[in-house]
């Protein structure tokens, strides 16, 4: 039995901790990973299996009873109304060729809805937390909501599709429209980092349609941005990530601006 949220955040915390620990060690052996190809432009390295690993363990340990859907292992169903969501290494790319981007991502959902994302860039020492309706957090410091930049000021990112994976067409119309009215569009390779550093305004909004997002590549970024204060819906202006197949996080005085400038391509 799961006897408190708060409990379960700290450990998720932890399992975080521990997971970027050992993704901080892989990375000073940059170059000399073992890795094997899992799709196109899509690996899997040691430390992303191991990570989620340590992930699993550390939680399941304080929770044995409840589910887990990782990038690697896939679903582990269980009766539980919660759901662990992990991306052990998002941005493997920039891992294994030694940019220092990637981070630990883990959400958790309760009966479907997001309640706890916390993403953590182990080469900085960050993490970016937060639970429903509690705020966000960088480490142990309450973070408010960014003030507005107007459009014309704005840092923006994006992932962009590669190979066969994902929609280049769009991803194009939508950089030919948005890249005139900005002051920059960036694309470093973690989603989920991307997203929750929209709640320190290193970036003014983060949108993706071309690229093919998985669920746990965005679902800790929604919850800490969404709770920073920002608007996160896909390009319909839904706000359920289980109907989305596209995704714009963005200040409430700009999401709309954005929005129909990215959701006429």
């Amino acid at each position: 039995m799961l006897d408190s949220s708060n409990d379960l955040l700290e450990t998720v915390k932890q399992a975080a901790y521990e997971a970027g620990a050992l993704l901080r060690e892989g990375y000073l052996l940059k170059g000399r990973i073992a890795f094997e190809q899992k799709g196109a432009s899509d690996f899997v390295s040691y430390y992303d299996t191991a990570a989620e690993n340590i992930v699993i363990d550390c939680i399941n340990s304080a929770f044995p009873d409840i589910a887990f859907l990782g990038e690697e292992s896939g679903l582990t169903p269980t009766d539980s109304d919660y759901t662990v969501i992990i991306d052990p290494l998002d941005g493997t790319s920039n891992f294994l060729h030694g940019v220092p981007h990637f981070s630990v991502s883990i959400a958790v959902t309760k009966g479907g809805e997001l309640i706890i994302g916390v993403v953590y860039q182990p080469l900085l020492d960050e993490m970016l937390w937060a639970s429903l309706g509690s705020g966000v957090f960088l480490n142990d410091t309450p973070l408010t909501t960014p003030e507005p930049r107007p459009l014309n000021e704005m840092l923006v990112s994006t992932c962009l599709p590669y190979h066969a994976k994902g929609d280049c067409t769009t991803a194009m119309n939508q950089l030919a429209a948005l890249m005139p009215q900005v002051a920059g569009i960036r694309s470093p390779g973690s989603a989920a980092l991307e997203i929750a550093y929209t709640s320190l305004g290193r970036f003014d909004a983060f949108w993706s349609q071309g690229a093919a997002l998985d669920f746990w590549d965005i679902a800790a970024g929604i919850v800490i941005a969404r709770e920073a204060g920002y608007t996160v819906t896909d390009l319909t202006g839904e706000q359920n990530p289980a109907q989305w197949n596209s995704l714009l996080a963005a200040h409430p005085e700009k999401h709309s601006q954005l929005l129909a400038c990215l959701a006429s391509c």
